[in-house]
């Protein structure tokens, strides 16, 4: 669970496909169990996602509040934090960064240190 977390969450698109597709779902399952329009679905589905909540809509039946909780939970605790840690992933410059030629003549530089020592061993014995 943790790997499919992970691997979705580093992809941007993969996590906004989630988010339309959640609100799709949202939309219509609102619309299914409280007997509203499609657009009505929508706008609770977009106004819960983004923790808006006017209340102008609100589930009345208990299997509709049920799915507002899962929802609202789905999006707050699920969603959103991958949308802004890919954001801030995308934001950050580390400059501490090594390029990939600078990992080569380090991997080089530790192999030369590593052969040196063998040697010096080599050579006690």
């Amino acid at each position: 669970m943790k790997h499919a977390l992970v691997f979705v969450a580093n992809r941007l698109w993969l996590v906004l496909l989630l988010y339309v597709v959640s609100l799709a779902l949202g939309a219509l399952s609102f619309a299914a169990l409280e007997n509203k329009s499609l657009w009505d679905g929508l706008w609770w589905s977009v106004v819960t996602s983004l923790t808006i909540g006017y209340g102008d809509l609100v589930p009345a039946s208990v299997p509709g509040r049920l799915l507002g909780m899962a929802f609202g939970h789905f999006w707050i605790f699920l969603v959103i934090p991958m949308i802004v840690a890919n954001i801030v992933v995308h934001l950050l410059d580390d400059k501490n960064l090594f390029s990939d030629a600078e990992q080569e003549e380090v991997k080089r530089r530790l192999q030369r240190i590593e052969d040196m020592l063998a040697e010096q061993r080599s050579s006690r014995a």
